[in-house]
């Protein structure tokens, strides 16, 4: 505190306060400032503000609810509220503070309706709704409803493989599509196709993402329905050539180059094949040396089931004939269901009991055969590819059966085996 010369303190004075200047006007000017925001306050005139208010679709605790209705149109509905409040507050107020929501408690049926919207404040802030527009929202009411069709597709071209390509059969990551939606429209839904639209000179496959559109019988597109999974349509475009047909021997003898003759009723066919598996000649198939016997055995393969090829000139089937020498014999052999080797599934175990038929037939030149015995036959059952399917107890399992010692000699016909499977502790 300031002192005086003699080292006295000064009194405060409140009177020597007032008359000074510097004082009074400081005093003055917050006097004036409080008394003016005191009066905005109080005094303010009020103003109107428009807020546009997203309106809310609740069903929640209806009948409508209980019905299983639901709304189908737009869900991005906006009503412009105009509310007045005292100036100094329109700025505090915002679409939080309004609620707008559909009257869904009046929706009894299904159709297609206009619903009151009810709008009021949800905050404490002082204002009040003066109108607000639209006051209603017509719209489709109706049952939720999915129903499975085949897809169809429409193409826009159907020119538009390159020269010396050709088109094969297109594949869809799904065949079916499931169209939900009001029930009044899934009800008349005819058809569902997606529009495939390529360009031209392709000589590549094309992988193609679909839109399915729903039609009614007269062929209108029908409104309301989606599609949730997403499908796609793989094309394949095939190079153009002439091949020679071709079959695999599979469980033949070792020496069947030699010894047997193979002739197909065509020797070419024209095809498209996929131009990454170009070459000389036209897999058509397997001949599995189980069904092949002594003599003359004929096998007829449809070239109209072969995967990423499209035949061009017509042949339709292929018979292929393997002949064996007529002198090759057949032997029967017994095997013993305890040299049946038997491999299974992990934390099982399991043991042959027998086999089925129990005497195995080979084929092949009687030099040969007459040096066999059952040490030359061998029979496995690997129950590990059977595993899903792999059942504790007793049950016959597919046997694979072949014959060692003898390059000339076959088996021939199927073979199974009964084997007892058990968990292991």
């Amino acid at each position: 505190m300031p002192s005086s010369k003699n080292g006295k303190k000064k009194k405060f004075s409140i009177r020597k306060l007032i008359y000074n200047d510097k004082y009074l006007i400081v005093i003055s000017v917050l006097a004036a400032v409080a008394i003016w925001v005191a009066t905005s306050i109080n005094l303010s005139p009020e103003t109107t503000k428009t807020i546009t208010v997203p309106v809310t679709v609740d069903f929640t605790g209806t009948l409508a609810e209980q019905l299983g209705i639901q709304y189908f149109d737009s869900t991005d509905v906006t009503v412009d509220v105009t509310v007045s409040c005292q100036r100094y507050l329109a700025k505090d107020i915002t679409a939080d503070s309004i609620s707008a929501t559909l009257r869904t408690d009046t929706v009894t049926s299904a159709g297609y309706q206009s619903v009151q919207i009810l709008v009021s404040s949800r905050s404490e802030d002082d204002f009040t709704i003066e109108s607000y527009y639209p006051t209603s929202v017509a719209g489709l009411y109706d049952v939720y409803q999915e129903q499975s069709f085949p897809l169809e597709l429409d193409y826009t071209n159907t020119d538009f493989c390159a020269d010396g390509y050709v088109a094969g059969e297109t594949t869809l990551s799904s065949e079916e599509v499931v169209a939900s939606g009001p029930r009044t429209y899934v009800s008349q839904i005819s058809r569902v196709a997606a529009s495939v639209s390529l360009d031209s000179g392709l000589t590549e496959s094309q992988l193609v993402d679909l839109a399915p559109v729903a039609y009614n019988a007269e062929g209108r597109q029908l409104d309301y329905i989606t599609f949730n999974d997403a499908v796609s349509a793989n094309i394949p475009i095939l190079k153009v050539e002439t091949l020679s047909p071709h079959v695999d021997l599979v469980n033949a003898p070792a020496d069947v180059a030699s010894a047997a003759s193979v002739t197909y009723s065509a020797d070419r066919v024209q095809a498209g094949v996929l131009e990454s598996n170009s070459q000389q000649y036209l897999d058509i198939g397997d001949i599995d040396f189980s069904e092949v016997s002594a003599g003359e055995n004929e096998f007829t393969f449809d070239l109209t089931q072969l995967s990423g090829v499209v035949v061009l000139d017509g042949t339709q089937s292929i018979t292929v004939t393997v002949t064996m020498p007529e002198d090759y014999e057949s032997r029967d052999i017994s095997v013993a269901a305890s040299a049946v080797t038997v491999t299974a599934p992990d934390g099982f175990s399991a043991r042959a009991l027998s086999i089925s038929p129990s005497r195995i037939t080979v084929f092949g030149p009687a030099s040969q055969l007459d040096e066999l015995s059952s040490d030359s036959i061998s029979v496995s059952c690997d129950l590990r590819s059977s595993a899903d399917n792999a059942a504790i107890g007793t049950r016959d399992y597919d046997a694979a059966v072949s014959v060692s010692g003898a390059s000339s000699c076959w088996v021939y016909g199927n073979y199974s085996a009964t084997v007892r499977l058990t968990a292991d502790e």
